[in-house]
């Protein structure tokens, strides 16, 4: 069920998002012992100057000042130790996929609840 969301600038260098997308996946889903089919990973990008930090609003991804931001969701059975593998795999990992720099990725981790998640066409209780 991990759902990685990550957002930038568009990229001055591009890249296939797709490659960089089932790779980022296949390192999260090996490192963390987690079923491949379970890891669902986006890639979205704001438009041109539509990401301010500051007063600066740049219209590609900088190297520095403005990070890669990710949105990691997990289950909440999921517990400290694992995040922090979890965390440091997919920073790892973006870096080495997308040359974005370690120092520049922001990743936030948000637990999904038992009873609070609807998939496959039901409630999910674990």
């Amino acid at each position: 069920m991990p759902f990685i969301h990550i957002k930038s600038l568009p990229v001055k260098d591009v890249f296939n998002v797709s490659k960089v997308l089932l790779a980022i996946t296949r390192d999260f889903s090996t490192h963390n012992n987690i079923p491949i089919n379970h890891v669902h990973t986006t890639w979205e990008f704001y438009q041109s100057g539509y990401y301010v930090k500051g007063e600066d609003a740049p219209s590609v991804q900088p190297s520095s000042n403005h990070p890669v931001i990710v949105d990691l969701l997990t289950p909440d059975f999921n517990n400290i130790d694992s995040i922090e593998m979890m965390l440091t795999t997919l920073a790892r990992s973006l870096e080495t996929h997308s040359n974005t720099q370690l120092s520049n990725i922001f990743i936030n981790h948000r637990y999904a609840h038992s009873g609070m998640v609807f998939d496959d066409g039901k409630i999910v209780k674990w």
